[in-house]
C-alpha cells in the first residue's frame, strides 16, 4: 500500500515537471512571437510615418507650385505703360531689381478689382510677399504715396532673385541683366529664383515671357 503510494506520487512529480517545463517552452514562443508582432508593428509604424511625410511634402508642393504659378502670371500682365508725364525721360513703369521688382500690372477683376494696378514682389523676412495698389497709369511713375494691400504668397523664403532677358539699348544684342531700371520697354523674359529654408521645396527658376506693347 505505501510502495502503491510513493509510485503515484513520483509519478504526479514527473507530470508537474512536464508540465512546468511545457510552460517555459510556451514562454518562450510566446516572447518570439511577441517580439515578431512588434518588429511589424514598428515596421508598419515607419511606413505609415513615410506615407504620412510623403503626403505631407506633396501637398506643400502642390501649395508652392500654385503659388508660384500665380506670381508668374501675375508679372506676365506687366503693362508697358509711360512712367508719368512729369518725367518723360524716365521710360515705362518697371522697375526690375535682383531682389525687388515693381511694376503696373493688369487685374482681370478675380481676385483685384479689375484694372491697371502698381505690384510690387519683395522678400520681407522668410516671406515672399506681393504689395498690391489701385493706381492710373497717368501717376503710375510714382507709387511712394500708394497704400498698399499687402499679400504673403509664399512663407519659408530663404531668398528671391529676380534677373531680366533683353536689351534696354536697341543697338545692343539680348542678355541676361541683374536689373531692368528706366528703360523704353519691357524685358522679354524675367527670371525668379526662390530658395526656400527647407531644401526639398526648391525648384529651378521660372522663366516668364512678358507682353511687349
Amino acid at each position: 500500500m505505501i510502495l502503491a503510494s510513493h509510485k503515484r506520487w513520483m509519478r504526479a512529480g514527473r507530470r508537474r515537471r512536464s508540465e512546468q517545463g511545457l510552460t517555459l517552452i510556451e514562454l518562450l514562443l510566446a516572447l518570439a512571437i511577441l517580439a515578431v508582432l512588434t518588429g511589424f508593428l514598428a515596421g508598419g509604424l515607419s511606413i505609415g510615418r513615410r506615407a504620412f511625410d510623403a503626403d505631407r511634402a506633396s501637398g506643400v508642393s502642390g501649395e508652392t507650385d500654385a503659388a508660384i504659378q500665380a506670381i508668374s502670371s501675375l508679372i506676365a500682365s506687366a503693362l508697358s505703360l509711360p512712367a508719368g508725364t512729369a518725367r518723360p525721360q524716365s521710360g515705362i513703369v518697371f522697375d526690375g531689381r535682383q531682389a525687388t521688382l515693381s511694376f503696373m500690372g493688369l487685374s482681370e477683376g478675380r481676385a483685384l478689382r479689375g484694372g491697371p494696378h502698381m505690384i510690387r514682389l519683395r522678400r520681407s523676412g522668410v516671406d515672399l510677399v506681393v504689395d498690391v495698389a489701385g493706381s492710373a497709369p497717368e501717376v503710375a511713375g510714382d507709387a511712394a504715396g500708394l497704400t498698399p494691400t499687402r499679400v504673403i504668397a509664399l512663407s519659408g523664403v530663404r531668398d528671391v532673385r529676380f534677373s531680366y532677358f533683353g536689351s534696354t539699348n536697341p543697338g545692343a544684342a539680348p542678355g541676361w541683366q541683374a536689373q531692368w531700371l528706366r528703360a523704353e520697354r519691357l524685358p522679354d523674359l524675367v527670371s525668379i529664383q526662390i530658395d526656400f529654408e527647407d531644401a526639398r521645396r526648391n525648384e529651378p527658376a521660372r522663366i516668364i515671357a512678358l507682353r511687349q506693347g
